[in-house]
């Protein structure tokens, strides 16, 4: 299976979690996936499983989901985070 067990997002301090709920433009499904690994620590067979979706689509929803935090980051590091405190 291509799901990868790691979980980069549990380093994520709050303020970040708070900056990228409100600026990565989330669909819903993403959102539910962000707060299934952030919040409630959930791997990504944990959250397949919770959202009833196949491994591969979680791959891909996981996979657009960072693209979308990647592109946000730099945002972050510039301030624009202030906000969400």
């Amino acid at each position: 299976m291509a799901i990868s067990s790691r979980n980069f997002y549990k380093e994520f301090i709050e303020d970040e979690k708070q900056f990228y709920l409100h600026e990565a433009g989330f669909d819903e499904r993403e959102e539910q996936l962000f707060r299934l690994r952030v919040y409630e620590g959930k791997t990504l067979w944990e959250a397949a499983e919770i959202m009833d979706y196949s491994s591969r689509t979680m791959d891909r929803i996981n996979k657009t989901m960072k693209k979308k935090i990647l592109k946000a980051a730099p945002m972050y590091y510039r301030g624009i985070s202030s906000k969400y405190k």
